[in-house]
């Protein structure tokens, strides 16, 4: 989950490679197309996902409604942002991924969530058994 802006597009590329490398799919609601309305399709993205990135950089009200939404649905939040004041109080407790917007920033985001995305399946699958 992320601003719908074009200056997040390497941000979502990076999200993406990091997700196909650990093996496992990225989607963004602008990707599908399956319901008359845009908020149902976010919903069942959040609903069918183990693991949903929420980039707070913004404060974008949607973004903060939908990591509510999958808080509820009991989803692994991994919130990402370029900076630490762009995540409200009431979520700073939460450990997020501080990144910066430029090449070395996504190689690093890339690592990092490449780290956490890994650690969460392999909890996943051992769950599983």
């Amino acid at each position: 989950m992320m601003p719908f802006d074009s200056s997040f597009q390497t941000v979502y590329d990076t999200i993406r490679a990091a997700a196909s490398n650990s093996t496992l799919d990225c989607k963004r609601v602008d990707d599908i197309w399956e319901d008359s309305t845009v908020i149902q399709d976010v919903f069942s993205l959040i609903f069918q996902s183990y693991i949903v990135v929420c980039d707070f950089t913004g404060k974008n009200p949607n973004v903060f409604y939908e990591a509510g939404i999958a808080h509820t649905l009991g989803k692994h939040v991994i919130p990402i942002t370029q900076s630490a004041e762009h995540i409200p109080f009431d979520l700073r407790h939460h450990r997020y991924i501080l990144y910066l917007n430029n090449t070395e920033g996504h190689q690093a985001l890339q690592v990092e969530l490449q780290k956490r995305i890994v650690n969460l399946a392999e909890k996943r699958h051992y769950n599983q058994w």
